[in-house]
């Protein structure tokens, strides 16, 4: 019974569901090679939790499914390069999954001007941190120039262009939110041979109760734990463990 909800257990039965209809799961480069076949793109881009991202690439690896993981450099949640969302990535990969460019669109830093160089650029340093080549980009809160397909990179894909991404069929969850169909009614009428299921690990990590500022607050409390958890192991001045408490307001 396929389960419709926002939770991990939602989440396993969603992919159990794709199998039981004939569904593969291709890598982005692997399924344009293989435009014949009936397939789902994972794609998952990492706004703000990477010990999501974590969760959900078990639950991935114990199904036999390889997804890809778009990490940002400019995330204002987590910090790529800190010591522990280090590991999250390093497990990421153990878990046989590969990693994209989340490139924040809107930035552009005084001394550049060419959102070419700027993705080459944050590409290059992904890609000798983690040892994994980048060879596809996903777009932060993309802009009119991205969905009216007026970007054009050389040397990447681009999740958002028309003409990269022509065989498949784009769904995301944005917001918790489905623009028309959602993946559980797509999966279960077996309609769309070939599907781009974007996901953000955040929605999918909590027992299907939680909203979106639910999470949200779940992800900014784990992620200052971790922040915390390293400034306790190499920040001697910082002393002891304290609790800090986050409240919405």
């Amino acid at each position: 019974m396929l389960i419709k909800q926002f939770s991990e257990q939602g989440y396993q039965s969603l992919i159990d569901t794709a199998h039981q209809k004939g569904y593969s799961f291709y890598t982005f480069d692997e399924a344009l090679a293989k435009s014949d076949k009936k397939c789902c793109v994972m794609r998952h881009d990492i706004d703000a939790d990477l010990k999501a991202a974590v969760t959900i690439s078990k639950t991935e690896a114990n199904a036999n499914v390889k997804a890809t993981y778009f990490l940002m450099m400019r995330s204002p949640v987590y910090n790529l390069f800190g010591r522990y969302n280090h590991r999250c990535v390093e497990e990421i990969l153990k878990n046989g999954h590969t990693i994209g460019l989340h490139y924040d669109e809107g930035f552009y830093p005084s001394n550049y001007s060419d959102l070419q160089e700027l993705v080459e650029a944050e590409a290059a340093v992904v890609e000798r941190i983690f040892g994994q080549k980048i060879s596809v980009v996903s777009f932060h809160q993309p802009g009119a120039r991205v969905l009216n397909n007026e970007i054009k990179l050389k040397g990447f894909l681009n999740t958002y262009d028309k003409q990269d991404m022509e065989s498949l069929y784009y769904i995301s969850d944005s917001n918790m939110k489905w623009k028309s169909d959602t993946i559980w009614d797509l999966i279960e009428k077996n309609e769309r041979k070939r599907i781009q299921l974007l996901t953000h690990p955040m929605w999918w990590v909590g027992d299907g109760s939680q909203n979106t500022f639910d999470l949200w607050d779940k992800a900014l409390t784990d992620n200052f734990n971790r922040t915390l958890d390293q400034i306790v192991e190499t920040e001697g001045a910082f002393g002891s463990r304290r609790e800090f408490k986050l409240t919405r307001r």
